[in-house]
């Protein structure tokens, strides 16, 4: 007898998992954690919105994968922004891959009377909690799962069927699958081969399937290319966050957990390093160039740390297959204390992990060939990176069904054998159990704390900030980085006082940090306190003697105190560390021309535009200087320059068209 098409049992997973899940978002719609968006969640809500005004990013490559802000940018068009449209729809997009579990499970085993092994890979993946955690926020785990299931169904369909148009769609859904996130590209190379070794079909057959795979594939990502090269004038495939990726991956003292690798203070968050990499060559960088100097910088630390390599790259293995759902942007594991109905999703990746990679050896011999490829191509192609919960997410419901698989074999099995193979799921479980690879839960709850902070700040709420600062101080006290970090916070709210004595205290705890009084400068000078910003800014200075930085903000500083020749000295002295910042450049021309020196001034200018011939203000001055020496038509034909440039802000166009005015006078 065949199996029922849609089983009542199905159903009734699904009404459980979707009561579970109304539950959940009814929580998560009581927490800021959607509709304040922070990191990644961010980019893509900005993203997003920046898509909804017509804006595609003028001068810029793609960075991420453009489907799912693209997407985004659908739903906040049709339900609008700052709801929970997003988080309601991926949470249904979750019971979808619920359906399509069963449906691949089904699809794996060549027992056609087999009931029970579906309903158990549904109800593992359907309770699985970090696959519903990440399901209610602004990331892109939902749809990539999906995708990556659809794409697992269609290669079992074009293995079976072993036709053209079967391995052609192959493709299309592996370039949609690339196009939410790069790495998954890699199964165009993977998927050739595996047809290839087909060794039942003739090998012109083989091989122009898996040419069909490649040519459909890489069509997708035509029109992310064509974009690049209008929009961003870069020839860049897809995105640019390659070079950056792989210098994030090969920094071994961080033992195989993500960490940043800028080093300008927070006010200069630069996390593709694009503004530090062109103020260090002193010229407008590529997306591409970014990415390439990158490469080679990772390729140089993993060679200088060659010895570190092994351990490093065995961490990285481990976190990806521990039970521990590593925390980046959220902690599932601490929401899991906070939102109830998270504690009613029992299934951890531990046990999908444990059983699903025994479950291999249970399906039958091609179909399991198929599924090595897949989990082994996905794992391998985020190794070089880093390991977080939210980037294995993916693969869970593939580990789902082989779980399944394995546990029904298990049950099947005389005692005699059965006993040895329980052996060794629980010795795997034990060997993949969290607490060989969690962090310790003061650190974890820090972080939490302190995002709690942060989304405080952005929406305005002083008293909430101040309050999570407290609790990140409470969790680990006297770290100078929690007042650090919350004093930024405290900037965002323009709560210039709390900020400062945040400030203080970090100094306090850390007197030797060059980032600490030059934040406490910057503090200083919105209150107005010039003297004082001054002194913190010379402070700084002699902390980092080669900091740019702090030489830059004095000179403003002395600016405006109306001390111009101060000003200028200040502004040389940080040329002079920074020859290449165009920030530098452009306020050292200014000072030029305040104290006369209108020919320094132009000529300054005129090597920055060309340097820089995207930089809007670099643009803009030089023709106020050359209106000043005179020289009308040098000017006009500046402030077309200025004009000219894409994604101009409104500010931006009105200061021109009153510049023009003037000329025309």
């Amino acid at each position: 007898m065949k199996r029922p098409h849609f089983p009542p049992a199905l159903l009734a997973i699904l009404l459980v998992a979707a009561g579970i899940r109304a539950v959940f978002f009814t929580e998560l719609a009581g927490t800021d954690l959607v509709r304040v968006p922070i990191l990644d969640s961010q980019a893509y809500h900005e993203w997003a919105l920046q898509l909804t005004r017509g804006d595609p990013g003028w001068g810029e490559t793609y960075w991420m994968g453009p489907l799912y802000p693209h997407l985004l940018a659908l739903v906040y068009l049709v339900f609008g922004s700052g709801g929970m449209a997003v988080s309601a729809l991926q949470l249904l997009l979750s019971l979808g891959n619920i359906v399509l579990v069963h449906r691949l499970t089904r699809d794996f085993l060549d027992d056609e009377t087999d009931t029970t092994t579906p309903l158990v890979a549904a109800g593992l993946y359907a309770f699985y909690g970090a696959a519903v955690f990440y399901a209610g926020m602004i990331l892109m785990a939902t749809l990539l799962t999906t995708l990556i299931l659809l794409t697992t169904r269609q290669v079992l369909v074009a293995w079976r069927r072993d036709d053209a148009r079967s391995w052609a769609l192959v493709g299309l859904l592996v370039g949609v699958t690339g196009l939410a996130r790069g790495n998954n590209l890699i199964l165009l190379a993977a998927l050739p081969p595996l047809i290839f070794l087909r060794r039942e079909q003739p090998w012109p057959r083989r091989l122009t399937h898996g040419a069909l795979v490649m040519a459909t594939g890489l069509l997708l990502l035509v029109p992310s290319t064509v974009r690049n090269l209008i929009v961003a004038d870069d020839f860049v495939l897809l995105t640019s966050n390659g070079g950056i990726n792989l210098l994030i991956g090969q920094q071994p003292q961080h033992a195989g957990l993500f960490a940043p690798v800028m080093e300008e203070g927070q006010e200069d968050y630069d996390i593709s390093l694009e503004r530090t990499l062109e103020r260090e060559q002193g010229r407008d960088l590529k997306g591409s160039e970014v990415s390439r100097i990158l490469t080679r910088r990772a390729w140089n630390e993993f060679q200088a740390n060659l010895g570190a390599m092994p351990r490093h790259y065995l961490w990285k293995i481990y976190r990806f297959w521990n039970g521990y759902e590593l925390p980046q942007i959220f902690s599932y594991g601490h929401w899991r204390q906070r939102l109830a109905s998270l504690r009613f999703l029992p299934v951890n990746f531990t046990l999908l992990a444990a059983c699903g990679l025994l479950g291999l050896g249970f399906l039958p011999t091609g179909k399991r060939r198929v599924l090595v490829v897949l989990l082994l191509a996905y794992f391998l192609s985020l190794l070089p990176f880093f390991p977080t919960a939210r980037y294995r997410l993916p693969i869970a419901p593939l580990l789902a069904v082989t779980s399944a698989v394995f546990l029904r074999a298990a049950w099947g099995m005389p005692w005699a054998r059965r006993r040895w193979w329980l052996a060794a799921v629980s010795i795997l479980v034990m060997a993949l159990l969290p607490r060989w690879a969690q962090l310790e839960t003061p650190e974890v709850d820090w972080q939490v704390y302190l995002r709690e902070a942060s989304r405080a700040s952005k929406r305005g709420d002083l008293k909430t900030t101040l309050a999570s600062g407290r609790q990140a101080e409470e969790t680990r006290p006297g770290l100078a980085e929690t007042s650090y970090r919350l004093a930024i916070y405290l900037e965002e709210l323009e709560a210039w006082p709390q900020a400062e004595a945040a400030l203080r205290l970090a100094q306090a705890r850390a007197p030797r940090e060059r980032f600490i009084p030059y934040r406490l400068g910057r503090c200083q000078e919105k209150q107005g306190q010039w003297e004082a910003a001054l002194g913190s800014f010379r402070q700084a200075a002699q902390l980092a003697p080669d900091w740019a930085l702090p030489w830059l903000r004095a000179g403003l500083t002395l600016q405006r105190a109306g001390l111009e020749e101060e000003a200028l000295q200040a502004l040389q002295k940080a040329h002079a560390l920074s020859p290449g910042n165009h920030q530098i450049r452009s306020n050292l021309a200014s000072a030029y021309a305040s104290t006369g020196r209108l020919r320094e001034a132009r000529s300054l200018l005129e090597d920055l535009v060309r340097d820089y011939p995207n930089y809007m203000n670099g643009w803009f001055n030089l023709a106020l200087v050359q209106a000043r020496m005179g020289d009308t038509a040098g000017a006009r034909k500046s402030l077309s320059g200025a004009a000219s440039l894409r994604g101009l802000t409104p500010d931006q166009e009105s200061r021109i068209r009153t510049l023009r005015q003037q000329l025309q006078r």
